[in-house]
């Protein structure tokens, strides 16, 4: 029955003050403008101490709940779920029934308690990057990175590193630091489905699968490797609370001078985010973690130190230039589209292929370093191997004077 709250409360009210009068029911209805029927059923209602609900009629989202549900999960916006919904699941309504459902929806989750999960001691740490930041240098050049997040469930206590790359090797290279700086191993870590280390990602209806090689290393190290439902950070709530500290981080873009610095910037956020007092907690990450060491898998961290070679791998572009620390250095053509091996010396760094060394660089400041044997090697392969070696070796030597001076 609709609901006519003007007429129930005019009913009511008349049969609250004077109970043995009896209601003209047709003189009423025209008053209220409704059927006399109304009336009577309002006043049976009132007297019977009955409240009157709305009618329910049926919604054209009913029976697609859980499918809206899931899809707003993706992130996918109201037009797309409308479109998906028309053209593979029948659906008739309008763009603006799904658009305010939706906006209905979120109102709710926004309603609801988080449940926050806390962890024992030496239990779990979460990992994930802060990926692609761009800083700008005081010489108006770019350095891209990447920070590399970890954090102990209990203590909190985090540990932060400056990357290049986001590779298996990179990512093994990250942890066996981080359970030094740490001292113990958490007997599981949960990520956020790395493709570099996941082979199958976890969905609400399947298991993750990680690949062979990161499995082994987990089970060297002594640690579960676990991974998150994709679509719900919440699941990884602690990291994610501290790749937003990194935002903290982009007030230096334009006052550093190069990778080291970035590097330097980040090591000291560290520290001080592991001696102050967490809002989460109430105490100081570094105080916590002397009670969560002991419970840390004792693991014989020395074991670990052949992931400590300063070694990463670099793919070689197009124009033959591999990126090491925020410049770019020139190798052969003839190792274009293929993976070379950098290992750092202090100073400098070699590049090596298939354990064969190909040459040796010294660190520079300039973005763009190019050898000269490089440069005309690569000269004679472009569209200027059409002219004189001569020719091509002027151009060379002109151009590679212009990238000095940059």
């Amino acid at each position: 029955m609709n609901k006519r709250k003007d007429i129930f409360e005019k009913v009511k009210h008349m049969c609250k003050e004077t109970p043995e009068l009896k209601v003209n029911c047709s003189r009423l209805a025209r008053q209220m403008n409704c059927d006399r029927r109304t009336i009577s059923k309002y006043i049976e209602l009132a007297k019977n101490g009955i409240k009157a609900e709305p009618k329910q009629f049926p919604k054209k989202t009913d029976g697609f709940e859980k499918l809206i549900a899931e899809k707003v999960k993706t992130g996918a916006p109201a037009i797309a779920i409308y479109d998906y919904l028309k053209k593979h699941h029948g659906f008739t309504g309008s763009y603006s029934t799904i658009k305010s459902y939706i906006h209905n929806l979120n109102a709710e989750k926004q309603t609801e308690a988080t449940i926050r999960f806390e962890t024992s001691p030496g239990i779990q740490a979460q990992v994930d990057w802060k990926e692609s930041m761009r800083f700008r240098t005081k010489y108006d050049e770019t350095i891209k990175f990447n920070i590399f997040l970890l954090i102990l469930g209990f203590s909190r206590t985090r540990f932060l590193m400056v990357t290049e790359s986001r590779d298996l090797k990179q990512v093994e290279f990250c942890l066996a630091c981080a359970f030094h700086y740490i001292g113990g191993v958490p007997h599981e870590i949960l990520f956020d489905n790395m493709r570099s280390i996941i082979d199958k990602s976890r969905t609400q209806y399947s298991e993750p699968v990680f690949n062979e090689e990161f499995k082994n290393f987990a089970e060297e190290c002594g640690f579960v490797p676990k991974a998150c439902v994709a679509y719900r950070p919440e699941t990884k709530g602690k990291v994610e609370v501290t790749a937003k500290l990194m935002n903290r981080l982009k007030v230096y873009s334009g006052d550093i001078e190069n990778f080291e610095d970035i590097k330097r910037i980040v090591s000291d956020l560290n520290q001080e985010i592991n001696s102050s007092v967490c809002q989460a907690t109430g105490q100081i990450p570094f105080d916590m973690l002397r009670l969560e060491q002991p419970l840390l898998i004792d693991t014989n961290l020395s074991a670990l130190n052949g992931f400590f070679i300063d070694s990463v791998s670099r793919k070689v572009s197009s124009d033959s230039m591999i990126s090491y620390e925020g410049r770019k250095y020139s190798v052969p053509p003839d190792y274009i589209g293929k993976r070379v091996d950098i290992t750092d010396t202090g100073s400098g760094f070699d590049i090596t292929f298939n354990n064969h060394f190909v040459k040796h660089w010294e660190k520079r400041e300039r973005v763009m370093n190019f050898d000269e044997n490089d440069y005309l090697e690569i000269a004679r392969r472009s569209s200027l191997k059409m002219l004189d070696d001569d020719e091509i070796v002027s151009i060379a030597e002109r151009n590679l004077e212009i990238y000095d001076k940059l």
